[in-house]
């Protein structure tokens, strides 16, 4: 394929901008560079030791809320299927309510 004059254009300024690029200062010395990246993997494995010896206290406390919570609904559902409704005209589990019977069941 043949190359159009935009393209050239483009080229051209990329390398222009690449060249500037090269040739600016940096804006910090990268001396400690190494030292720097050596101290934050360092510091990464430490934080990956600590998460790893708290995930039994994780899993526990986990497994703990679950208990109490399926405690508490088997609880809660208990008592509602032992506690007698009353049977009100305009109660949602009156089969004769306004809001079932203009609802259109067939």
């Amino acid at each position: 394929m043949g190359r159009g004059v935009k393209d050239l254009d483009m080229s051209e300024r990329l390398d222009e901008l690449v060249a500037r690029l090269a040739n600016a200062p940096t804006d910090r010395v990268l001396d400690d560079l190494e030292v720097e990246v050596g101290r934050s993997i360092l510091l990464r494995r430490r934080d990956a030791l600590a998460v790893s010896a708290l995930a039994p206290v994780r899993f526990a406390s986990i497994g703990l809320a679950l208990a109490m919570g399926v405690t508490a609904g088997g609880a809660v559902a208990a008592a509602a299927m032992r506690a007698p409704t009353a049977y009100v005209t305009f109660s949602s589990s009156a089969h004769l309510a306004p809001s079932t019977l203009l609802e259109g069941r067939e």
